[in-house]
């Protein structure tokens, strides 16, 4: 309590927070579960545009087989045609025109027959074949020359037909070859940008993910490496929710535990040296206290001698009375002090004993009143006459007390705007006794009051503190079973409550 601020607040000690969940967020196995889910379902993805290209793909190359198949029967009809133009030709001025008929009917068969398929591919060379039929039919029932002359008509006609019949699959078929072309181009470059998207979005997630974790595998080893030297500073930030986060947890928790066994055994070696001082001060006291009381016990035995021969009228006068009367009242002054320095000094178990806190407190009191920064400081005591017994190490409460005291002299130093002074006080509650030590400083710092109990945190300038005073109070109550609390209100000074159980047995 060396350090006092405005803001009005009350602190009354807390839980702990519990530690960070050991429980992972996301895991390596799970994390490779979700890239894994993810390059399926890229995977899906262009599987599925690339399946839906060549399919037009497929497409483009059957319409191409079917141009070639077209392409094909209407060469080989072109070929009869212009073989049955020639035929035509050769036979118009022949002698025989029974023979010459012979021969036409069979170019008219071939060509028919080769316009029949072709029938089934464009559907309007239905009239060529029945006009050649009806030739067919007519060579051989009367063939004439004017019959020869007006089918090689029809040839001719049937030529200009195919020749834009020829356009028009060509025109087809460049069609075909056009839209294959695109297909082919726009398949190639889906497939390479999808293969340069997957492999850059691999490779950048990959090289995040390994930074990341080369980085937090850094951070640990260092952290590490900094505990086993000595570091109880803040803990490791904790980023990440897979097991090398759960690393990291373990890694503040071994630091707290560290720690926290730095600080009990700083505190059980404070409690130890503070054991051993008193009892140290405690047998210095008692051989001073010792040394003292036998010379005053002669003067006041002197002192009573010469009080006695006056009360027998052998007196020597008025001055002579006033200076009995100095040395007798100096005397069992200073042997009241002696007395109560020998209660104080007097060698406490250090196991649980009924005790009568009220006596404690006065002894106690007493005894540090005596140190200089207590002097200019008002101290009082309220304390309640209906308290029972308490089941506490005493050695323990008084050590607090002293250490409550003590902070309360120290906040108070130099206070000049009022007279400075320290309130102890007693009170029975339900089921525990209250000991509260009040001052009338300034208070606590709001940004401090939430540390008092830290171990090794302290307000006092170099030298005056060592952060373990309220530190060690709690650990001490803690022991027999009670609690401690600082409250601090602002320009009203601060409260130290110390909470001690009753035993079950004295409660009514």
């Amino acid at each position: 309590m060396s350090q006092h601020s405005q803001p009005n607040v009350e602190q009354v000690p807390e839980p702990s927070d519990p530690k960070p969940g050991g429980g992972l967020g996301t895991s390596f196995n799970q994390k490779g579960s979700r890239i894994l889910g993810g390059l399926v379902i890229y995977l899906t993805l262009a599987t599925g545009v690339i399946g839906w290209e060549r399919k037009l793909l497929f497409e483009a190359v059957n319409q191409l087989e079917a141009v070639h198949v077209l392409e094909e029967q209407q060469l080989a009809l072109n070929i009869a045609v212009s073989h049955a133009i020639l035929t035509v030709n050769e036979n118009y001025f022949s002698e025989d025109l029974a023979a010459a008929a012979r021969l036409l009917n069979l170019e008219i068969n071939g060509v028919v027959s080769k316009l029949a398929r072709m029938e089934v591919e464009s559907g309007d060379l239905g009239a060529y074949i029945a006009n050649l039929n009806r030739f067919n039919a007519q060579l051989q029932l009367n063939p004439t020359r004017t019959t020869i002359a007006e089918l090689r008509e029809e040839f001719h006609q049937l030529v200009l037909r195919l020749d834009l019949m020829t356009t028009g699959v060509r025109e087809r078929k460049a069609a075909v070859l056009a839209g294959y072309r695109d297909v082919f181009r726009r398949l190639t470059t889906e497939l390479f940008a999808l293969m340069i998207i997957g492999v850059a979005s691999i490779g950048w997630l990959s090289t995040i993910f390994f930074r990341q974790l080369s980085r937090d595998i850094g951070l640990v080893k260092v952290r590490a490496g900094e505990i086993v030297r000595g570091y109880r500073g803040p803990p490791l930030a904790v980023t990440r929710k897979d097991e090398l986060g759960v690393l990291m947890l373990a890694v503040n928790d071994m630091e707290a535990e560290l720690s926290s066994r730095d600080s009990q055994l700083e505190l059980s070696r404070q409690q130890h040296f503070h054991t051993e001082k008193m009892a140290a001060v405690g047998s210095l006291a008692a051989a001073v206290a010792h040394e003292i009381n036998n010379p005053l016990a002669a003067i006041v035995g002197l002192a009573e001698n010469l009080v006695n021969e006056r009360a027998q009228g052998s007196h020597k006068g008025r001055a002579a009375d006033d200076q009995i009367d100095l040395i007798l009242e100096q005397a069992r002054r200073v042997m009241s002090i002696t007395r109560q320095i020998g209660e104080f000094s007097l060698q406490r178990p250090l196991v649980p004993t009924f005790i009568d806190l009220n006596g404690l407190i006065k002894s106690t009191c007493a005894f540090i009143s005596f140190d200089k920064r207590f002097r200019g400081i008002a101290m009082k005591q309220e304390l309640a006459d209906d308290l029972p017994a308490l089941l506490v190490i005493s050695d323990h409460i008084v050590q607090v007390l002293m250490n409550v005291l003590i902070n309360a002299a120290d906040a108070l130093e130099g206070r000049e705007d009022s007279a400075p002074s320290i309130l102890v006080e007693t009170r029975l509650e339900i089921g525990s006794v209250i000991l509260s030590v009040s001052d009338n400083g300034p208070g606590i710092a709001s940004e401090n009051l939430g540390r008092v109990f830290d171990a090794h945190f302290t307000t006092k300038p170099p030298g005056r503190g060592s952060g373990l005073g309220l530190s060690l109070c709690r650990s001490l109550v803690q022991q027999d079973g009670g609690d401690i609390q600082v409250r601090s209100v602002s320009g009203q000074g601060a409260t130290v409550r110390i909470i001690l159980p009753i035993p079950a047995d004295t409660v009514h």
